[in-house]
């Protein structure tokens, strides 16, 4: 099941992989990467035994020619300069080792590689996931002590034949050992939904310390007071139950990439469906669609992206400066007491405030919306929280919107 990582670092000096003296150098002499052994491999090229941190890697480095298919999807904002000077790229460096232990740390350790590699990196080519990465986001991200959103390891593609029908899947998650996703028979109206869905199962299947195999239930969220529990399915079995679709059929999947290790995601309407394993299509759900639904966020990923947002709040506070832009920040605030899961555990809800002012370590917000479960607050009312508080944040540019992740765009 598990494939290789592959990626494709493109720098901005082409003339730099002509010499593997210009980008070894750079590596050999990373302070955080401990070069183990080097070897040239008649069938692997240059095969570099490295570690980084507690984690070993035995990555293959070779120059390769570059080729941006039109399938793969720009993840981040170029510049026009940046497009010209991409047309006009032919040569790049692959990097490409197998992921063992936990995926998110290999993707991390691989950009730190190949930030290391190219101080001045225009574009990597994520090609598992068919994505193409800033070469400024990389650096940024590579230099964070916060790993990258667990979302970057995949991609979820939407396929449409001009008519209503959408077939959804990912591309990426063989590369940590897991199954493709799918969903079969999406429609216009409820693809967006249905993509958050495979992104909530993606990575609970990357965040989870046991498999979740095939059959298992995944409670992902609810809407208009439904638990949303899903369960993923062979796709074989799978086409049983949609007999009238005409994306995703076996016909679509004669090249093989989407014929081996891919699930398509189903419900289970209750537990007593759970228990029997009774699935249905995830279509019998889109009725509630409508209706506010929650996919919820686990407990690590929250912590991720709180220490994300506050290790880059100089990129939020000097943006605040600037009185064009316009700064929101999500607050965590202690709910009221009846509603903790554990008495003796507080539990905190995350809103969104209108920045007004920043002083002394605070932020001074105005509440943007009602919270579910804090009284005697409402729309409107203002108040000061310090910057550990802070949870997420949001910048408003006359050019983008910004928020911690894409901080690059601000340099």
């Amino acid at each position: 099941m598990q494939e290789p990582s592959y990626m494709i670092a493109i720098p901005k000096d082409q003339g730099l992989i002509e010499d593997p003296k210009n980008f070894m150098g750079n590596l050999t002499s990373c302070a955080f990467i401990k070069i183990n052994d080097m070897d040239i491999d008649d069938d692997r090229g240059l095969v570099v035994d490295l570690t980084i941190g507690d984690n070993d890697y035995e990555v293959e480095i070779n120059p390769t020619g570059v080729e941006i298919p039109d399938f793969v999807r720009p993840e981040h904002a170029f510049t026009d300069e940046e497009v010209k000077m991409l047309d006009e790229a032919q040569a790049g460096l692959s990097v490409c080792f197998d992921y063992d232990g936990d995926s998110n740390q290999c993707f991390y350790d691989q950009l730190r590689i190949i930030d290391a590699l190219f101080p001045e990196l225009l574009a990597v080519l994520d090609c598992p996931s068919e994505k193409l990465l800033s070469g400024k986001w990389v650096s940024l991200a590579a230099k964070s002590s916060v790993l990258p959103a667990p979302r970057y390891l995949f991609t979820v593609q939407a396929i449409s034949d001009g008519g209503d029908e959408v077939w959804l899947h990912t591309h990426g998650l063989k590369r940590c050992g897991l199954y493709e996703l799918e969903i079969l028979n999406s429609n216009k109206e409820f693809f967006n939904d249905h993509y958050k869905m495979i992104e909530a199962f993606a990575l609970r299947m990357l965040e989870s310390d046991e498999p979740i195999e095939p059959g298992d239930a995944v409670f992902i969220g609810q809407a208009a007071g439904k638990q949303l529990t899903l369960t993923a399915v062979d796709w074989k079995e799978a086409l049983d139950h949609y007999p009238d679709v005409t994306l995703g059929t076996e016909e679509d999947r004669d090249d093989g990439v989407h014929g081996e290790d891919t699930c398509v995601l189903m419900i289970y309407k209750n537990e007593r469906a759970e228990e029997q394993q009774i699935y249905t299509p995830v279509d019998d759900f889109n009725q509630f669609l409508g209706q506010n639904p929650m996919f919820y966020f686990s407990t690590e990923e929250t912590k991720r992206m709180s220490a994300l947002a506050r290790e880059r709040l100089p990129y939020m506070i000097k943006a605040f400066g600037n009185k064009e832009n316009a700064v929101i920040a999500k607050i965590g605030l202690t709910i009221d007491k009846e509603h903790w899961s554990n008495p003796d555990k507080p539990e905190k809800e995350h809103i969104w405030f209108e920045i007004k002012d920043i002083k002394d370590g605070s932020v001074v917000g105005e509440l943007t919306q009602e919270p579910y479960y804090v009284s005697g607050m409402k729309q409107g009312d203002t108040g000061t929280y310090p910057f550990s508080d802070i949870t997420d944040w949001l910048i408003f540019t006359k050019e983008n919107r910004v928020s911690p992740d894409d901080a690059y765009l601000l340099d």
